[in-house]
Formats: structure tokens, C-alpha cells, sequence
């Protein structure tokens, strides 16, 4: 299923880097560069978009020889979200979700890796922005 963003931001994980608690190893980007977005490539970034925006979030390994895969598990609710609600998992792998309110707000990202088979695993988050005009 194709996806109807026009937004995408994808959160790079250097895996061999990562710990819980810690935001070191992890770098989020997206299209937005020449709308003014900053912070590119830190988990603090700004993203800019214009109201009634549809965004996708996709996580990646940054070592293509790990079999590791970082997931993403959840993207926090925000008054930005307006009533439509917090953006939501595609099934893919990916979420998807839609600004429906002007203004300034954070929101969180939780990112799941379970470094080895049978481990508990990586928990990571962090809180990037969004600016809707």
C-alpha cells in the first residue's frame, strides 16, 4: 500500500552505539530541509510542515551487515495531532500520521533493538519537534 505522505522523516540507529536511556547512536532526518526544518541528523529535530500534513516515520540500521532490526513501537501523542490522534503503525514497519493543528509541540518516538536473539532488547526515546504552519 502506497503511503500518502508528503512528510518523511527516517531516524537512522547506529546499533553498536545504542544503550538504553541514551540518545547517542541515533540520528533522525527528513525532506523538509527547504521549509526550514534544522537539527537534521540529531534526535532533536525540528521538523517544519504546513497544517493538514501527512508524515511518515521510518526507523533504519545504519550497519547493513547486522541482521538487527531497530523498530519503531510507538510515536506520542501532541496537540499538533488535533482530533485525527496520534500517528499510528502502517503494518510496514513505518507510522503514519497527519498534523491537524497549527503551533510548536514535541512529541515522543520509542524505538525498540534487540541487539542478540533472546535478549530484552533496546528501548530508545526521544522527543524531536514539529513546527505547523
Amino acid at each position: 500500500m502506497a503511503s500518502s505522505a508528503t512528510v518523511f522523516i527516517q531516524i537512522w540507529v547506529d546499533i553498536n552505539a545504542i544503550q538504553n536511556g541514551s540518545t547517542r547512536g541515533v540520528y533522525a532526518v527528513d525532506n523538509r530541509v527547504g521549509a526550514g526544518s534544522t537539527n537534521e541528523g540529531t534526535p532533536n529535530l525540528l521538523t517544519q510542515v504546513t497544517n493538514g500534513s501527512t508524515i511518515q516515520w521510518n526507523v533504519y540500521n545504519i550497519d547493513a551487515t547486522s541482521t538487527v532490526v531497530p523498530t519503531l513501537t510507538a510515536i506520542g501523542n501532541a496537540n499538533i495531532w488535533g482530533a485525527g490522534g496520534q500517528p499510528q503503525a502502517d503494518g510496514t514497519g513505518a507510522f503514519v500520521g497527519q498534523v491537524q493543528a497549527t503551533g510548536q509541540d514535541a512529541y515522543q518516538v520509542t524505538i525498540n533493538a534487540q541487539k542478540q536473539p533472546g535478549s530484552a532488547g533496546i528501548t530508545i526515546n526521544f522527543d524531536p519537534s514539529m513546527a505547523v504552519k
